[in-house]
């Protein structure tokens, strides 16, 4: 009889919904303060019990977070065949150091996109700098953050994702 109580107490529920935005319009606030963009879904109300699904949400806020994507000129499906040994290039030092906000991860795709690894800013403190000239540009050095290969995550691209890739790099 859980619902009959619920029915009973309808105008509590709304009550409590009510009372609830002050939470979340604050933790949007302290969240955008920390640089993440928030997204606040728009909340409905019921006008009886009965039509309480229609209005049920399905999350309080979301943060994007972002999301850095690169595309190599080498394959590779694994840290066994990673084509640069045991260092995984991350960033340019100068575009991680002046991000904001902070990339989550870094998605790098194999060339045939059949493969991709990811780097997740929770290995930042494996993280080290070193002095490379950039394959892009003639006699251009700069500095470069590297993460230890076993610390990245490798997987196989979904066969859709794969065939997108291929079409976008004929």
């Amino acid at each position: 009889m859980e619902s009959a109580a619920a029915e009973r107490d309808f105008a509590g529920i709304i009550q409590s919904l009510d009372e609830s935005h002050d939470a979340v319009w604050k933790v949007a606030r302290m969240l955008n303060d920390k640089g993440h963009a928030v997204k606040i879904p728009v909340t409905t109300k019921a006008s009886c019990y009965a039509e309480w699904e229609d209005h049920a949400d399905d999350g309080d806020l979301f943060i994007e977070r972002r999301v850095e994507v690169k595309q190599l000129s080498a394959d590779f499906t694994s840290a066994a065949d990673w084509p640069y040994g045991e260092k995984f290039i991350v960033c340019a030092r100068h575009s991680w150091d002046r991000a904001k906000p902070k990339p989550w991860c870094y998605i790098i795709l194999s060339c045939s996109g059949t493969h991709a690894a990811t780097v997740f800013d929770t290995t930042r403190q494996h993280w080290f700098v070193e002095e490379r000239t950039d394959s892009r540009r003639e006699d251009v050095r700069q500095q470069f953050y590297f993460c230890p290969v076993e610390r990245v995550k490798f997987f196989k691209m979904p066969r859709s994702i794969r065939a997108l890739t291929r079409e976008a790099h004929g």
